[in-house]
Protein backbone atom coordinates (compact mmCIF):
# COMPACT_ATOMS: atom_id res chain seq x y z
CA UNK A 1 0.00 0.00 0.00
CA UNK A 2 1.42 3.58 -0.84
CA UNK A 3 2.17 5.25 2.10
CA UNK A 4 -0.06 8.14 2.12
CA UNK A 5 -3.17 6.09 1.34
CA UNK A 6 -2.03 3.84 4.63
CA UNK A 7 -1.73 7.36 6.72
CA UNK A 8 -5.15 8.59 5.44
CA UNK A 9 -6.64 4.90 6.69
CA UNK A 10 -4.35 5.15 10.09
CA UNK A 11 -5.71 8.78 10.66
CA UNK A 12 -8.93 7.84 10.77
CA UNK A 13 -8.82 5.00 12.41
CA UNK A 14 -6.97 6.53 15.30
CA UNK A 15 -9.62 9.85 15.37
CA UNK A 16 -12.37 6.55 16.45
CA UNK A 17 -10.06 5.71 18.65
CA UNK A 18 -9.67 9.32 20.65
CA UNK A 19 -6.55 9.75 19.35
CA UNK A 20 -5.49 13.78 19.61
CA UNK A 21 -2.73 14.56 17.00
CA UNK A 22 -4.11 11.21 14.86
CA UNK A 23 -2.48 12.78 11.83
CA UNK A 24 0.43 13.57 13.35
CA UNK A 25 0.42 10.02 14.99
CA UNK A 26 -0.27 8.03 11.76
CA UNK A 27 2.60 10.11 9.94
CA UNK A 28 5.00 8.87 12.83
CA UNK A 29 3.71 5.01 13.15
CA UNK A 30 4.82 5.03 9.45
CA UNK A 31 7.87 6.34 9.68
CA UNK A 32 8.36 4.22 12.26
CA UNK A 33 7.71 1.25 10.01
CA UNK A 34 9.93 2.28 7.08
CA UNK A 35 12.80 3.66 9.29
CA UNK A 36 13.10 6.96 7.86
CA UNK A 37 12.12 10.30 8.83
CA UNK A 38 8.96 11.94 9.13
CA UNK A 39 10.09 15.05 6.48
CA UNK A 40 11.15 12.28 4.03
CA UNK A 41 8.25 10.32 4.14
CA UNK A 42 5.81 13.76 3.55
CA UNK A 43 8.21 13.71 0.55
CA UNK A 44 8.02 10.54 -0.80
CA UNK A 45 3.98 9.47 -0.88
CA UNK A 46 4.25 7.13 -3.21
CA UNK A 47 6.71 4.71 -1.24
CA UNK A 48 5.12 1.68 -0.13
CA UNK A 49 4.60 0.48 3.10
CA UNK A 50 5.17 -3.20 4.97
CA UNK A 51 0.67 -3.49 5.76
CA UNK A 52 1.26 -6.02 8.31
CA UNK A 53 4.12 -4.18 10.28
CA UNK A 54 2.14 -0.99 10.04
CA UNK A 55 -1.10 -2.59 11.28
CA UNK A 56 0.38 -3.93 14.36
CA UNK A 57 2.00 -0.56 15.72
CA UNK A 58 -1.88 0.64 14.55
CA UNK A 59 -3.64 -1.77 16.88
CA UNK A 60 -1.11 -1.07 19.71
CA UNK A 61 -1.69 2.86 19.29
CA UNK A 62 -5.55 2.11 19.08
CA UNK A 63 -5.59 0.72 22.53
CA UNK A 64 -3.98 3.62 24.06
CA UNK A 65 -0.19 2.41 24.24
CA UNK A 66 1.89 5.77 24.31
CA UNK A 67 3.23 6.77 21.06
CA UNK A 68 6.79 7.08 22.49
CA UNK A 69 6.95 3.40 24.08
CA UNK A 70 5.91 2.12 20.27
CA UNK A 71 8.84 4.48 19.07
CA UNK A 72 11.01 3.70 21.67
CA UNK A 73 11.63 7.45 21.82
CA UNK A 74 10.69 10.39 23.01
CA UNK A 75 12.62 13.97 21.94
CA UNK A 76 13.48 16.48 24.93
CA UNK A 77 15.46 19.25 24.81
CA UNK A 78 15.99 18.77 21.04
CA UNK A 79 17.71 15.60 21.34
CA UNK A 80 16.29 11.71 20.96
CA UNK A 81 15.73 9.89 24.60
CA UNK A 82 14.77 6.13 24.71
CA UNK A 83 12.48 5.57 26.30
CA UNK A 84 10.66 2.35 27.69
CA UNK A 85 7.69 1.27 30.26
CA UNK A 86 10.62 1.67 32.99
CA UNK A 87 10.08 4.95 33.04
CA UNK A 88 7.90 8.30 32.88
CA UNK A 89 7.79 9.35 29.46
CA UNK A 90 9.62 12.89 29.36
CA UNK A 91 6.95 16.00 28.89
CA UNK A 92 7.84 19.02 27.20
CA UNK A 93 7.16 21.94 29.90
CA UNK A 94 9.95 19.84 32.32
CA UNK A 95 12.58 21.18 30.29
CA UNK A 96 12.35 24.29 32.09
CA UNK A 97 13.55 22.60 35.21
CA UNK A 98 16.81 22.17 32.86
CA UNK A 99 16.82 25.80 32.17
CA UNK A 100 16.49 26.77 36.35
CA UNK A 101 19.06 24.36 36.82
CA UNK A 102 21.71 25.87 33.87
CA UNK A 103 20.93 29.17 36.08
CA UNK A 104 21.04 28.45 39.23
CA UNK A 105 24.16 27.18 38.67
CA UNK A 106 26.63 29.29 37.54
CA UNK A 107 29.65 28.35 39.18
CA UNK A 108 31.77 25.63 37.18
CA UNK A 109 32.33 22.49 39.20
CA UNK A 110 29.10 22.73 41.32
CA UNK A 111 27.65 19.98 41.90
CA UNK A 112 24.06 18.39 40.78
CA UNK A 113 21.57 16.09 41.86
CA UNK A 114 18.59 15.16 39.71
CA UNK A 115 16.40 13.19 42.37
CA UNK A 116 14.36 10.66 40.52
CA UNK A 117 15.59 10.79 37.17
CA UNK A 118 13.87 8.46 35.17
CA UNK A 119 14.93 8.42 31.50
CA UNK A 120 17.81 10.77 32.88
CA UNK A 121 16.48 13.72 30.29
CA UNK A 122 17.17 16.43 33.30
CA UNK A 123 20.53 15.21 33.62
CA UNK A 124 21.51 14.08 31.07
CA UNK A 125 20.16 17.31 29.21
CA UNK A 126 21.50 19.96 32.30
CA UNK A 127 25.76 18.31 31.39
CA UNK A 128 24.81 18.70 27.73
CA UNK A 129 24.03 21.98 27.97
CA UNK A 130 26.31 22.91 30.97
CA UNK A 131 29.21 20.30 30.64
CA UNK A 132 31.59 22.00 33.53
CA UNK A 133 28.74 21.09 35.84
CA UNK A 134 29.06 17.41 38.03
CA UNK A 135 25.78 15.81 37.55
CA UNK A 136 24.67 12.80 39.72
CA UNK A 137 21.02 10.75 38.71
CA UNK A 138 19.29 8.89 41.10
CA UNK A 139 15.92 6.59 41.05
CA UNK A 140 14.46 3.93 43.33
CA UNK A 141 13.67 1.53 40.16
CA UNK A 142 16.41 -0.16 38.67
CA UNK A 143 14.64 0.27 35.04
CA UNK A 144 14.33 3.37 35.10
CA UNK A 145 18.05 3.60 35.51
CA UNK A 146 18.71 1.49 32.71
CA UNK A 147 17.23 3.51 30.51
CA UNK A 148 19.04 6.81 31.67
CA UNK A 149 22.37 4.56 31.26
CA UNK A 150 21.67 3.73 27.71
CA UNK A 151 20.65 7.31 27.28
CA UNK A 152 24.06 8.90 29.00
CA UNK A 153 25.68 6.49 26.65
CA UNK A 154 24.32 7.10 23.25
CA UNK A 155 24.25 11.20 23.92
CA UNK A 156 28.00 10.83 25.35
CA UNK A 157 26.98 13.16 29.15
CA UNK A 158 29.02 11.83 31.49
CA UNK A 159 26.66 11.58 34.27
CA UNK A 160 26.61 9.40 37.98
CA UNK A 161 23.93 6.99 38.22
CA UNK A 162 22.99 6.03 41.58
CA UNK A 163 19.67 3.47 42.77
CA UNK A 164 18.45 5.38 45.84
CA UNK A 165 15.32 5.48 47.64
CA UNK A 166 15.07 9.27 47.60
CA UNK A 167 18.18 10.25 50.02
CA UNK A 168 19.00 6.82 51.27
CA UNK A 169 21.84 6.44 48.87
CA UNK A 170 23.13 9.09 49.28
CA UNK A 171 23.51 10.41 52.44
CA UNK A 172 26.63 12.36 53.57
CA UNK A 173 26.78 13.79 49.81
CA UNK A 174 26.21 17.65 49.39
CA UNK A 175 25.24 19.43 46.34
CA UNK A 176 24.94 22.80 45.65
CA UNK A 177 21.33 22.29 43.53
CA UNK A 178 19.14 19.59 43.55
CA UNK A 179 16.61 19.05 41.27
CA UNK A 180 13.35 16.75 40.95
CA UNK A 181 10.18 15.85 39.03
CA UNK A 182 8.54 13.22 41.42
CA UNK A 183 5.70 11.66 41.58
CA UNK A 184 2.73 14.01 42.42
CA UNK A 185 -0.47 12.81 41.35
CA UNK A 186 -2.72 11.55 43.94
CA UNK A 187 -4.11 8.06 44.07
CA UNK A 188 -7.76 8.92 42.98
CA UNK A 189 -7.18 11.57 40.56
CA UNK A 190 -8.54 10.50 36.90
CA UNK A 191 -5.71 10.41 34.33
CA UNK A 192 -5.87 9.39 30.74
CA UNK A 193 -5.76 5.86 29.53
CA UNK A 194 -2.80 6.54 27.61
CA UNK A 195 -0.97 7.39 31.11
CA UNK A 196 -2.65 5.43 34.01
CA UNK A 197 -2.90 2.17 31.89
CA UNK A 198 1.01 2.13 30.58
CA UNK A 199 2.99 4.45 32.45
CA UNK A 200 4.88 3.23 35.63
CA UNK A 201 2.75 4.11 38.63
CA UNK A 202 5.74 4.27 41.17
CA UNK A 203 6.44 7.07 39.00
CA UNK A 204 3.00 8.88 38.53
CA UNK A 205 1.02 8.15 42.28
CA UNK A 206 2.17 9.80 45.87
CA UNK A 207 -0.28 9.06 47.89
CA UNK A 208 -3.80 10.07 48.69
CA UNK A 209 -2.58 13.51 48.20
CA UNK A 210 -0.62 13.59 45.73
CA UNK A 211 2.09 15.20 47.76
CA UNK A 212 3.62 12.36 50.20
CA UNK A 213 7.06 12.87 48.22
CA UNK A 214 7.11 16.60 48.84
CA UNK A 215 6.39 16.33 52.78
Amino acid sequence: MRVDEWVRTAERRLASAGVESSRLEAQMLAAHVLGVERSWLLAHPEAEVNDLAGEVLLQRRESHEPLAYILGWREFYGRRFRVTPAALIPRQETEMLVDAVCELAPVPGSRVLDLGTGSGCIAISVKLERPDLILTASDVSPGALEVAEWNATELEASVELVLSDGFQALQGRVFDVIVSNPPYVALDEALPRDVVEWEPRQALFAGHTGLEFYK
